[in-house]
């Protein structure tokens, strides 16, 4: 059975940043894409990406179809030894990852809003594990309700 456009962008989303890796030509080297119903357990391999879904909200309308853009949050997870160019260098990954700033139009993922992104880390305070950077991009995409 197939899923909603919605879930499939999320699917797609996680498949295109589990490519993030230094074999690939990376920064980063991104050791599991985690989705909005997963938890990472205690003392996983880090950074790690957790990818969860927005605000959705229909753009346009035409006949039983509607155009969306669906924001997505992608945290990405570090230990506390990491510095602030690694947190720096996982937002460009994403990004390239995406396609963004590419010239060829494959490698773009499909509805992303190039000039739509937004970034901000989080570095551990006391008594904290963990820094994090948190990406929010949005993806305009058509849902059909026939």
């Amino acid at each position: 059975m197939p899923v909603p456009k919605a879930t499939q962008v999320g699917i797609d989303l996680r498949a295109r940043l589990d490519q993030i890796r230094q074999a690939n030509g990376y920064f980063s080297e991104l050791k599991r894409v985690y989705g909005p119903t997963e938890k990472p357990r205690d003392k996983v391999p880090m950074p790690y990406a957790l990818v969860r879904p927005g605000t959705d909200v229909r753009t346009g309308t035409a006949s039983w179809q509607a155009t969306r853009v669906r924001q997505f949050e992608i945290e990405v997870v570090f230990p506390k030894s990491a510095d602030e160019a690694a947190l720096d260098a996982v937002h460009v990954d994403v990004l390239r990852a995406l396609g963004f700033g590419q010239d060829q139009p494959e490698r773009k993922f499909p509805g992303l809003l190039d000039d739509e992104d937004e970034a901000t880390p989080q570095y551990a305070s006391e008594g904290e594990t963990t820094h994090s950077i948190t990406i929010t991009i949005g993806v305009l995409y058509v849902e059909s309700y026939n």
